[in-house]
């Protein structure tokens, strides 16, 4: 495995990765939804459903809540009711999602050497 190419070890992290469960349940769109959910959390904190639904192009609001229903079901995502609003909800990360970014983090800075002295 140390002679496979970068790219061919990264497509195997991401399988290892996918198979861990609850990941191994996510649907493609599902999975996507999350990734964008993870690299939003980590440069903003309060996330709204209608800031989620309105990110979703070429989705309708009916299925991208849904999606975040689906998450929320599957234990990566909760919801959070705005104290000032009751209204509006925010989407956050579980533990169980942020350990899969904390679990991404690990393996890639394994599979990608050190530059620094």
């Amino acid at each position: 495995m140390v002679d496979d190419p970068i790219y061919i070890r990264i497509f195997n992290l991401l399988n290892a990765i996918r198979d861990l469960s609850p990941f191994s349940v996510l649907t493609a769109e599902e999975d996507e939804l999350l990734r964008s959910l993870l690299v939003r959390w980590h440069r903003e904190t309060d996330i709204s459903i209608s800031d989620v639904i309105g990110t979703m192009s070429g989705t309708s609001p009916a299925t991208a809540y849904r999606r975040i229903i689906k998450l929320r079901d599957k234990g990566v995502v909760q919801l959070r009711v705005d104290q000032q609003d009751r209204r509006v909800k925010f989407v956050e990360p579980t533990e169980a999602a942020l350990q899969y970014a904390r679990h991404v983090h690990s393996a890639l800075e394994a599979l990608v050497p050190s530059t620094s002295p």
